[in-house]
């Protein structure tokens, strides 16, 4: 069972869905960053519909890709610039999703 953190918590379209990050580190000394797109269900409170694991070199190459690197257009300015109150840096510890 790997230990578990959370990274961030995105809204999603309506208050009925949102992304969770979380930071997965395996016994062995594996880690891995998934991302879980969860909904709300009345009764049942979240769960998740769908996880997509990322390998470190995938989120490396992810980070690149958004991070602009030498020789790749930038991204349109509404992914540039994030309005203020929309973002907040915050790590949570979670010993089960």
């Amino acid at each position: 069972m790997p230990q578990e953190t959370i990274v961030t918590t995105l809204s999603g379209q309506t208050e009925e869905d949102r992304l969770v990050v979380v930071l997965c580190q395996y016994a062995a000394g594996a880690n891995a960053l998934e991302l879980r797109q969860q909904s709300w269900g009345d009764g049942v409170g979240w769960f998740t519909q769908s996880t997509v694991e990322m390998s470190p070199r995938q989120v490396a190459n992810l980070r690149n890709a958004l991070g602009g690197s030498p020789g790749q257009p930038p991204l349109p300015a509404q992914f540039r610039r994030v309005s203020e109150g929309h973002w907040q840096p915050r790590v949570s510890h979670a010993d089960s999703a």
